[in-house]
Protein backbone atom coordinates (compact mmCIF):
# COMPACT_ATOMS: atom_id res chain seq x y z
CA UNK A 1 0.00 0.00 0.00
CA UNK A 2 1.44 3.43 -0.98
CA UNK A 3 2.16 6.21 1.92
CA UNK A 4 0.28 9.56 2.69
CA UNK A 5 2.46 12.27 1.04
CA UNK A 6 2.70 14.96 3.52
CA UNK A 7 0.76 17.96 1.70
CA UNK A 8 3.43 20.75 2.09
CA UNK A 9 6.09 18.31 0.90
CA UNK A 10 3.19 17.00 -2.08
CA UNK A 11 2.96 20.72 -3.06
CA UNK A 12 6.64 21.36 -3.26
CA UNK A 13 7.24 18.78 -5.75
CA UNK A 14 4.51 19.83 -7.64
CA UNK A 15 5.53 23.77 -7.73
CA UNK A 16 9.25 22.08 -8.62
CA UNK A 17 7.74 20.18 -11.80
CA UNK A 18 6.03 23.21 -12.62
CA UNK A 19 9.24 25.89 -12.69
CA UNK A 20 11.40 22.80 -14.86
CA UNK A 21 8.50 22.65 -17.47
CA UNK A 22 8.81 26.21 -17.68
CA UNK A 23 12.44 26.12 -18.23
CA UNK A 24 13.52 27.39 -15.24
CA UNK A 25 17.30 26.06 -13.98
CA UNK A 26 17.61 24.27 -10.56
CA UNK A 27 20.22 25.67 -7.83
CA UNK A 28 20.74 24.74 -4.56
CA UNK A 29 20.70 28.17 -2.29
CA UNK A 30 22.82 28.27 0.71
CA UNK A 31 21.52 28.31 3.35
CA UNK A 32 24.09 30.20 6.27
CA UNK A 33 24.59 33.53 5.29
CA UNK A 34 26.89 36.36 6.44
CA UNK A 35 25.03 39.08 8.10
CA UNK A 36 27.34 41.56 6.07
CA UNK A 37 25.15 40.26 2.96
CA UNK A 38 22.19 41.88 5.01
CA UNK A 39 23.87 44.99 4.73
CA UNK A 40 24.57 44.98 1.20
CA UNK A 41 20.95 44.43 0.26
CA UNK A 42 18.71 46.31 2.65
CA UNK A 43 21.21 48.98 3.74
CA UNK A 44 19.73 51.42 6.30
CA UNK A 45 16.98 48.46 7.17
CA UNK A 46 19.77 45.98 7.77
CA UNK A 47 19.29 46.57 11.17
CA UNK A 48 15.59 45.79 11.21
CA UNK A 49 15.87 43.20 9.11
CA UNK A 50 19.05 41.44 11.26
CA UNK A 51 16.50 41.58 14.24
CA UNK A 52 14.42 38.46 12.57
CA UNK A 53 17.65 36.20 12.21
CA UNK A 54 18.94 33.33 13.44
CA UNK A 55 22.44 33.95 14.63
CA UNK A 56 24.73 30.60 14.52
CA UNK A 57 26.20 29.85 17.14
CA UNK A 58 29.23 27.40 18.46
CA UNK A 59 30.63 25.91 21.84
CA UNK A 60 34.13 27.51 22.49
CA UNK A 61 36.69 24.91 22.81
CA UNK A 62 37.82 25.51 26.11
CA UNK A 63 41.74 25.03 27.25
CA UNK A 64 42.32 22.17 29.61
CA UNK A 65 45.68 22.24 32.06
CA UNK A 66 46.25 19.83 34.06
CA UNK A 67 47.05 20.86 37.67
CA UNK A 68 48.86 18.03 40.32
CA UNK A 69 45.10 18.06 41.86
CA UNK A 70 43.55 17.04 38.59
CA UNK A 71 46.56 14.11 37.49
CA UNK A 72 45.90 13.13 41.13
CA UNK A 73 42.15 12.49 40.33
CA UNK A 74 42.73 11.02 36.62
CA UNK A 75 45.60 8.45 38.72
CA UNK A 76 42.58 7.67 40.61
CA UNK A 77 40.29 6.81 37.62
CA UNK A 78 43.31 5.63 35.49
CA UNK A 79 45.84 3.51 37.97
CA UNK A 80 49.41 3.86 37.00
CA UNK A 81 48.60 6.74 34.57
CA UNK A 82 51.58 8.23 33.49
CA UNK A 83 51.21 10.14 29.79
CA UNK A 84 51.65 13.40 31.12
CA UNK A 85 52.83 14.90 27.98
CA UNK A 86 51.16 13.12 25.40
CA UNK A 87 48.13 14.15 27.55
CA UNK A 88 48.38 17.87 27.04
CA UNK A 89 49.32 17.33 23.15
CA UNK A 90 46.11 15.53 23.32
CA UNK A 91 44.13 18.17 24.80
CA UNK A 92 46.07 20.59 22.65
CA UNK A 93 44.87 19.14 19.28
CA UNK A 94 41.69 18.72 21.01
CA UNK A 95 41.53 22.83 21.03
CA UNK A 96 42.95 23.60 18.10
CA UNK A 97 40.10 21.22 16.33
CA UNK A 98 42.49 18.83 15.13
CA UNK A 99 40.06 16.11 17.10
CA UNK A 100 36.45 16.06 16.18
CA UNK A 101 34.31 16.13 19.54
CA UNK A 102 32.40 13.38 18.38
CA UNK A 103 35.43 10.99 18.08
CA UNK A 104 36.99 12.67 21.61
CA UNK A 105 36.24 9.48 23.82
CA UNK A 106 37.07 7.12 20.99
CA UNK A 107 40.47 9.11 20.29
CA UNK A 108 41.13 8.81 23.97
CA UNK A 109 40.49 5.11 24.51
CA UNK A 110 42.80 4.22 21.99
CA UNK A 111 45.60 6.58 22.47
CA UNK A 112 45.91 5.95 26.56
CA UNK A 113 44.79 2.32 26.05
CA UNK A 114 42.18 3.10 28.38
CA UNK A 115 38.33 1.86 28.90
CA UNK A 116 35.35 3.90 27.46
CA UNK A 117 33.45 3.74 31.06
CA UNK A 118 37.05 5.12 32.23
CA UNK A 119 37.15 7.88 29.76
CA UNK A 120 33.86 8.97 29.97
CA UNK A 121 34.66 9.32 33.97
CA UNK A 122 37.59 11.36 32.82
CA UNK A 123 35.36 13.87 30.61
CA UNK A 124 32.32 13.76 33.18
CA UNK A 125 34.66 13.49 36.34
CA UNK A 126 38.31 15.34 35.20
CA UNK A 127 37.68 17.67 32.22
CA UNK A 128 34.95 19.90 33.09
CA UNK A 129 35.19 22.21 30.64
CA UNK A 130 34.29 20.24 28.14
CA UNK A 131 30.83 20.07 29.42
CA UNK A 132 30.28 23.57 31.07
CA UNK A 133 30.70 25.02 27.58
CA UNK A 134 28.94 28.29 26.20
CA UNK A 135 27.79 29.15 22.82
CA UNK A 136 29.60 31.22 21.01
CA UNK A 137 27.82 33.50 18.36
CA UNK A 138 29.49 33.84 15.07
CA UNK A 139 28.60 36.43 12.43
CA UNK A 140 26.61 33.98 10.27
CA UNK A 141 22.87 33.51 10.11
CA UNK A 142 20.35 31.29 8.55
CA UNK A 143 18.65 32.93 5.94
CA UNK A 144 15.11 34.22 6.62
CA UNK A 145 14.19 35.08 2.80
CA UNK A 146 15.88 33.10 -0.07
CA UNK A 147 16.66 36.94 -1.61
CA UNK A 148 19.56 36.66 0.68
CA UNK A 149 21.67 33.42 -1.25
CA UNK A 150 20.00 35.12 -4.91
CA UNK A 151 22.00 37.94 -4.31
CA UNK A 152 25.69 35.76 -3.78
CA UNK A 153 24.45 33.07 -6.53
CA UNK A 154 23.75 35.57 -9.19
CA UNK A 155 26.92 37.65 -8.27
CA UNK A 156 28.54 34.63 -9.68
CA UNK A 157 26.17 33.21 -12.61
CA UNK A 158 26.16 36.56 -14.06
CA UNK A 159 29.98 36.72 -15.15
CA UNK A 160 29.79 33.35 -16.50
CA UNK A 161 26.36 32.98 -17.96
CA UNK A 162 24.49 34.17 -21.25
CA UNK A 163 21.12 36.61 -20.48
CA UNK A 164 18.60 35.84 -20.05
CA UNK A 165 19.32 33.59 -17.00
CA UNK A 166 16.42 31.62 -15.46
CA UNK A 167 16.57 29.73 -11.91
CA UNK A 168 14.41 28.79 -9.50
CA UNK A 169 15.27 27.05 -5.88
CA UNK A 170 13.91 25.33 -2.95
CA UNK A 171 14.43 25.09 0.47
CA UNK A 172 14.33 26.36 4.10
CA UNK A 173 13.59 29.90 5.34
CA UNK A 174 14.08 30.40 9.09
CA UNK A 175 12.54 33.99 11.13
CA UNK A 176 12.62 34.42 14.77
CA UNK A 177 8.92 35.32 15.14
CA UNK A 178 7.89 36.80 18.43
CA UNK A 179 6.23 33.47 18.39
CA UNK A 180 4.66 30.54 16.71
CA UNK A 181 0.58 30.95 15.39
CA UNK A 182 -1.75 29.68 13.06
CA UNK A 183 -0.22 31.90 10.43
CA UNK A 184 3.61 32.07 11.16
CA UNK A 185 6.05 29.40 11.67
CA UNK A 186 9.91 29.41 12.81
CA UNK A 187 10.62 27.51 10.08
CA UNK A 188 9.21 27.65 6.22
CA UNK A 189 9.27 26.61 2.71
CA UNK A 190 9.99 28.77 0.06
CA UNK A 191 10.15 28.36 -3.56
CA UNK A 192 11.56 31.02 -4.99
CA UNK A 193 12.93 31.94 -8.85
CA UNK A 194 14.59 35.05 -10.66
CA UNK A 195 14.99 35.95 -14.22
CA UNK A 196 17.72 38.18 -15.11
CA UNK A 197 16.50 39.76 -18.25
CA UNK A 198 16.54 43.40 -19.14
CA UNK A 199 13.58 43.67 -21.46
CA UNK A 200 11.29 41.50 -18.21
CA UNK A 201 8.54 43.68 -16.85
CA UNK A 202 6.46 43.72 -14.24
CA UNK A 203 3.12 42.72 -15.95
CA UNK A 204 5.40 39.55 -17.34
CA UNK A 205 5.88 39.34 -13.51
CA UNK A 206 2.53 38.73 -12.49
CA UNK A 207 2.00 36.36 -15.79
CA UNK A 208 4.42 34.18 -14.87
CA UNK A 209 3.20 34.39 -11.03
CA UNK A 210 -0.56 33.44 -12.34
CA UNK A 211 0.76 30.67 -14.46
CA UNK A 212 2.38 28.93 -11.81
CA UNK A 213 -0.58 29.54 -9.46
CA UNK A 214 -2.92 28.14 -11.42
CA UNK A 215 -1.01 25.19 -12.69
CA UNK A 216 -0.54 24.52 -8.68
CA UNK A 217 -4.17 24.51 -8.49
CA UNK A 218 -5.39 28.07 -7.45
CA UNK A 219 -7.12 30.08 -10.51
CA UNK A 220 -7.02 33.28 -9.48
CA UNK A 221 -5.28 35.55 -7.67
CA UNK A 222 -5.06 38.89 -6.97
CA UNK A 223 -1.79 41.11 -6.52
CA UNK A 224 -1.62 44.26 -4.26
CA UNK A 225 2.00 47.06 -4.95
CA UNK A 226 3.14 47.51 -1.35
CA UNK A 227 2.90 51.05 0.09
CA UNK A 228 6.27 50.70 1.59
CA UNK A 229 8.88 48.92 -0.63
CA UNK A 230 11.61 46.98 1.41
CA UNK A 231 15.01 48.21 0.30
CA UNK A 232 16.42 45.02 -1.77
CA UNK A 233 13.31 45.80 -4.22
CA UNK A 234 12.87 48.85 -7.04
CA UNK A 235 10.37 51.67 -5.69
CA UNK A 236 7.33 50.69 -6.77
CA UNK A 237 7.60 47.20 -7.85
CA UNK A 238 7.42 45.19 -3.96
CA UNK A 239 4.04 43.18 -4.75
CA UNK A 240 2.12 41.13 -2.57
CA UNK A 241 0.65 38.01 -4.29
CA UNK A 242 -3.14 36.86 -2.34
CA UNK A 243 -5.25 33.84 -2.16
CA UNK A 244 -8.64 34.10 -0.39
CA UNK A 245 -7.23 36.91 1.23
CA UNK A 246 -4.34 34.84 2.27
CA UNK A 247 -0.53 36.39 1.51
CA UNK A 248 1.23 33.23 -0.64
CA UNK A 249 4.01 35.18 -2.85
CA UNK A 250 6.27 38.06 -3.09
CA UNK A 251 7.31 38.95 -6.28
CA UNK A 252 9.59 42.90 -7.94
CA UNK A 253 12.87 43.91 -9.12
CA UNK A 254 15.59 44.50 -6.86
CA UNK A 255 17.05 47.71 -6.66
CA UNK A 256 19.71 48.76 -8.69
CA UNK A 257 21.08 49.80 -5.37
CA UNK A 258 21.25 46.51 -3.87
CA UNK A 259 22.52 44.59 -7.15
CA UNK A 260 25.81 46.91 -7.89
CA UNK A 261 27.31 46.33 -4.44
CA UNK A 262 27.24 42.80 -6.44
CA UNK A 263 28.30 44.24 -9.50
CA UNK A 264 25.33 42.78 -11.20
CA UNK A 265 24.06 45.15 -14.13
CA UNK A 266 21.13 43.68 -15.09
CA UNK A 267 17.66 43.90 -14.26
CA UNK A 268 16.73 40.88 -11.45
CA UNK A 269 12.84 39.81 -10.95
CA UNK A 270 12.24 37.78 -8.27
CA UNK A 271 9.11 35.70 -7.16
CA UNK A 272 8.72 33.77 -4.19
CA UNK A 273 6.09 31.60 -2.87
CA UNK A 274 5.17 30.40 0.46
CA UNK A 275 4.63 26.71 0.09
CA UNK A 276 2.87 26.09 3.81
CA UNK A 277 0.07 28.91 3.21
CA UNK A 278 -0.84 27.59 -0.51
CA UNK A 279 -0.89 24.09 1.05
CA UNK A 280 -3.18 25.18 3.90
CA UNK A 281 -5.45 26.80 1.67
CA UNK A 282 -5.63 23.64 -0.57
CA UNK A 283 -5.99 21.16 2.52
CA UNK A 284 -8.77 23.92 4.10
CA UNK A 285 -6.26 24.21 7.27
CA UNK A 286 -6.34 27.62 8.80
CA UNK A 287 -3.41 27.06 11.23
CA UNK A 288 -0.24 26.39 10.24
CA UNK A 289 1.13 24.69 12.86
CA UNK A 290 -1.38 21.71 12.88
CA UNK A 291 -0.61 21.53 9.04
CA UNK A 292 2.87 21.12 9.44
CA UNK A 293 3.51 19.86 12.51
CA UNK A 294 0.06 16.94 12.30
CA UNK A 295 2.05 14.47 14.67
CA UNK A 296 2.03 16.99 17.47
CA UNK A 297 -1.80 17.66 17.27
CA UNK A 298 -4.76 16.26 17.31
CA UNK A 299 -5.32 14.63 13.82
CA UNK A 300 -8.13 16.64 11.55
CA UNK A 301 -10.11 14.69 8.94
CA UNK A 302 -11.84 15.61 5.63
CA UNK A 303 -14.97 14.07 4.97
CA UNK A 304 -13.35 11.72 2.80
CA UNK A 305 -10.94 10.28 5.11
CA UNK A 306 -13.43 10.10 7.86
CA UNK A 307 -15.58 8.14 4.86
CA UNK A 308 -12.90 5.86 4.33
CA UNK A 309 -11.93 5.32 8.04
CA UNK A 310 -15.56 3.85 9.32
CA UNK A 311 -15.79 0.28 8.29
CA UNK A 312 -17.48 -2.64 9.80
CA UNK A 313 -16.59 -3.45 13.65
CA UNK A 314 -17.09 -7.43 13.07
CA UNK A 315 -16.45 -8.96 9.76
CA UNK A 316 -16.77 -12.45 9.07
CA UNK A 317 -13.65 -14.41 8.86
CA UNK A 318 -14.79 -17.13 6.66
CA UNK A 319 -18.44 -16.28 5.79
CA UNK A 320 -18.13 -13.04 3.60
CA UNK A 321 -20.10 -15.12 0.87
CA UNK A 322 -22.64 -16.14 3.18
CA UNK A 323 -23.63 -12.92 4.27
CA UNK A 324 -23.89 -11.19 1.01
CA UNK A 325 -26.17 -14.50 0.08
CA UNK A 326 -28.34 -13.52 3.51
CA UNK A 327 -28.34 -9.81 2.87
CA UNK A 328 -29.64 -10.48 -0.54
CA UNK A 329 -32.64 -12.78 0.64
CA UNK A 330 -33.56 -10.60 3.41
CA UNK A 331 -33.76 -7.71 1.01
CA UNK A 332 -35.88 -9.52 -1.28
CA UNK A 333 -38.74 -10.89 1.69
CA UNK A 334 -37.87 -7.22 3.04
CA UNK A 335 -42.02 -6.42 2.99
CA UNK A 336 -43.35 -9.22 4.19
CA UNK A 337 -45.33 -8.54 7.07
CA UNK A 338 -44.83 -9.32 10.27
CA UNK A 339 -45.06 -10.75 12.52
CA UNK A 340 -42.87 -13.00 10.71
CA UNK A 341 -39.48 -15.25 10.26
CA UNK A 342 -37.97 -16.06 7.16
CA UNK A 343 -35.19 -19.13 6.31
CA UNK A 344 -32.26 -17.20 4.78
CA UNK A 345 -29.56 -19.68 4.71
CA UNK A 346 -29.25 -23.38 4.71
CA UNK A 347 -26.21 -25.58 4.12
CA UNK A 348 -22.70 -26.56 5.67
CA UNK A 349 -20.56 -23.86 7.52
CA UNK A 350 -17.23 -24.32 9.55
CA UNK A 351 -18.18 -28.38 9.28
CA UNK A 352 -21.77 -27.88 10.50
CA UNK A 353 -25.59 -27.64 9.46
CA UNK A 354 -27.00 -24.29 9.94
CA UNK A 355 -30.05 -22.37 8.96
CA UNK A 356 -30.50 -18.84 9.50
CA UNK A 357 -33.20 -16.96 10.02
CA UNK A 358 -34.40 -13.33 9.69
CA UNK A 359 -38.17 -12.67 11.56
CA UNK A 360 -40.06 -9.50 12.93
CA UNK A 361 -42.31 -9.99 15.98
CA UNK A 362 -44.14 -6.57 15.22
CA UNK A 363 -47.46 -6.85 14.35
CA UNK A 364 -48.41 -5.47 10.93
CA UNK A 365 -45.31 -4.08 10.00
CA UNK A 366 -42.71 -4.60 7.15
CA UNK A 367 -39.98 -7.42 7.88
CA UNK A 368 -37.52 -4.59 7.62
CA UNK A 369 -38.36 -0.79 8.49
CA UNK A 370 -37.01 1.60 6.10
CA UNK A 371 -34.13 2.49 9.08
CA UNK A 372 -32.93 -1.22 8.00
CA UNK A 373 -32.24 0.25 4.74
CA UNK A 374 -30.40 2.96 5.87
CA UNK A 375 -26.91 4.23 4.47
CA UNK A 376 -23.78 5.78 6.25
CA UNK A 377 -23.29 9.64 4.85
CA UNK A 378 -20.09 11.78 5.90
CA UNK A 379 -20.99 15.40 4.95
CA UNK A 380 -18.94 18.76 6.97
CA UNK A 381 -17.23 16.14 9.01
CA UNK A 382 -20.15 14.67 10.57
CA UNK A 383 -21.36 10.77 9.70
CA UNK A 384 -25.24 10.07 9.40
CA UNK A 385 -27.22 7.18 8.60
CA UNK A 386 -29.77 8.45 5.48
CA UNK A 387 -32.86 6.23 3.90
CA UNK A 388 -32.51 6.33 0.18
CA UNK A 389 -32.93 10.24 -1.19
CA UNK A 390 -36.75 9.52 -2.06
CA UNK A 391 -37.16 9.52 1.53
CA UNK A 392 -34.89 12.12 2.79
CA UNK A 393 -35.84 13.95 5.59
CA UNK A 394 -36.31 17.74 5.68
CA UNK A 395 -33.22 19.34 5.65
CA UNK A 396 -30.84 16.50 4.70
CA UNK A 397 -30.98 17.95 1.30
CA UNK A 398 -27.38 18.82 1.17
CA UNK A 399 -26.08 15.95 2.27
CA UNK A 400 -27.21 14.08 -0.24
CA UNK A 401 -26.34 16.52 -3.15
CA UNK A 402 -22.69 17.71 -1.16
CA UNK A 403 -22.20 14.27 1.01
CA UNK A 404 -20.08 10.97 0.76
CA UNK A 405 -21.81 7.96 0.81
CA UNK A 406 -19.48 5.48 2.13
CA UNK A 407 -21.54 2.85 0.58
CA UNK A 408 -22.18 1.02 4.23
CA UNK A 409 -25.95 -0.42 4.85
CA UNK A 410 -27.68 -1.03 8.26
CA UNK A 411 -28.67 -4.10 7.27
CA UNK A 412 -25.62 -5.71 5.81
CA UNK A 413 -23.52 -4.35 8.44
CA UNK A 414 -26.07 -6.01 11.24
CA UNK A 415 -25.46 -9.03 9.27
CA UNK A 416 -21.77 -8.96 8.78
CA UNK A 417 -21.90 -8.87 12.56
CA UNK A 418 -24.17 -11.68 13.16
CA UNK A 419 -22.02 -13.80 10.81
CA UNK A 420 -18.54 -12.87 13.01
CA UNK A 421 -20.77 -13.90 15.52
CA UNK A 422 -22.13 -17.07 14.03
CA UNK A 423 -18.13 -18.14 13.45
CA UNK A 424 -17.42 -17.65 17.24
CA UNK A 425 -20.22 -19.25 18.45
CA UNK A 426 -19.93 -22.78 16.05
CA UNK A 427 -16.06 -22.67 17.33
CA UNK A 428 -17.27 -22.73 21.18
CA UNK A 429 -19.17 -25.30 19.96
CA UNK A 430 -22.53 -23.59 20.31
CA UNK A 431 -26.19 -24.47 19.24
CA UNK A 432 -28.07 -21.46 18.30
CA UNK A 433 -27.71 -17.64 18.41
CA UNK A 434 -29.80 -15.22 18.47
CA UNK A 435 -29.79 -11.36 17.90
CA UNK A 436 -32.36 -9.04 18.48
CA UNK A 437 -32.46 -5.80 17.42
CA UNK A 438 -34.80 -3.14 18.57
CA UNK A 439 -34.07 0.80 18.22
CA UNK A 440 -30.25 1.50 17.34
CA UNK A 441 -28.93 4.18 19.04
CA UNK A 442 -25.19 3.89 18.70
CA UNK A 443 -22.81 3.07 15.94
CA UNK A 444 -22.00 0.01 17.66
CA UNK A 445 -25.55 -1.18 17.63
CA UNK A 446 -25.67 -1.53 13.65
CA UNK A 447 -21.99 -3.04 13.81
CA UNK A 448 -20.53 0.07 12.33
CA UNK A 449 -16.83 1.29 13.42
CA UNK A 450 -15.42 4.61 13.95
CA UNK A 451 -11.95 5.08 15.18
CA UNK A 452 -11.28 6.62 18.67
CA UNK A 453 -8.93 9.52 16.29
CA UNK A 454 -12.02 9.89 14.20
CA UNK A 455 -14.65 10.04 17.14
CA UNK A 456 -12.28 12.61 19.00
CA UNK A 457 -11.93 14.59 15.97
CA UNK A 458 -15.87 15.15 15.71
CA UNK A 459 -16.81 15.67 19.32
CA UNK A 460 -14.13 18.28 19.48
CA UNK A 461 -15.29 19.86 16.64
CA UNK A 462 -18.71 20.53 18.11
CA UNK A 463 -19.97 17.64 15.12
CA UNK A 464 -22.52 15.16 15.35
CA UNK A 465 -22.50 11.29 14.56
CA UNK A 466 -26.34 10.57 14.09
CA UNK A 467 -26.24 6.88 13.57
CA UNK A 468 -29.38 5.19 14.53
CA UNK A 469 -33.35 4.19 14.14
CA UNK A 470 -36.17 2.06 14.97
CA UNK A 471 -34.94 -1.89 13.43
CA UNK A 472 -37.63 -4.09 15.09
CA UNK A 473 -35.96 -7.20 13.44
CA UNK A 474 -33.99 -10.03 15.01
CA UNK A 475 -31.38 -13.01 13.22
CA UNK A 476 -32.05 -16.41 14.88
CA UNK A 477 -28.74 -19.23 13.73
CA UNK A 478 -29.49 -23.14 13.93
CA UNK A 479 -26.68 -24.87 14.70
CA UNK A 480 -26.42 -28.76 13.72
Amino acid sequence: MKGKEHPVISLTNKLREIFLELGFDEIINPIIVDEKEIFLQYGKEASLILDRLFYIAGLDRAEVGLSSERKERIEEIVSGFEKWDELSKFLREYKEGEIPSDSFIEELTKRFDIEQKQAIRLVDEVFLELSNLSPIPYKKTLRSHMTSSWYLTLAHLCKTRSIPIMLFSIGPRFRREQRQDPSHLFESTSVSCVVVDDSFDLDKGKNLCSTIAKEAGFPDCCFKIKEITSNYYEEGTDTEVFIDNIEIANLGFYSKASLSNYEIKNKVFNLGFGVERMAGILKGEEDLRRLVFFQFYKPKFTDQEIAELVLPEKIPRYGSQISTFIFKKILEAKDKIGPTDVLCYEGRFLGKEVRVYVYNWDEGKPLISFAGLNKVWVYNGEIFGLPDEEKALKGTEKIYKEGINTGLVFLKLIVDGFISELEDAINKGEKSLDKKIKIAQRPSDVNLFIPQSVYEFITGENKRIVVGGPLFFGLNAEIE
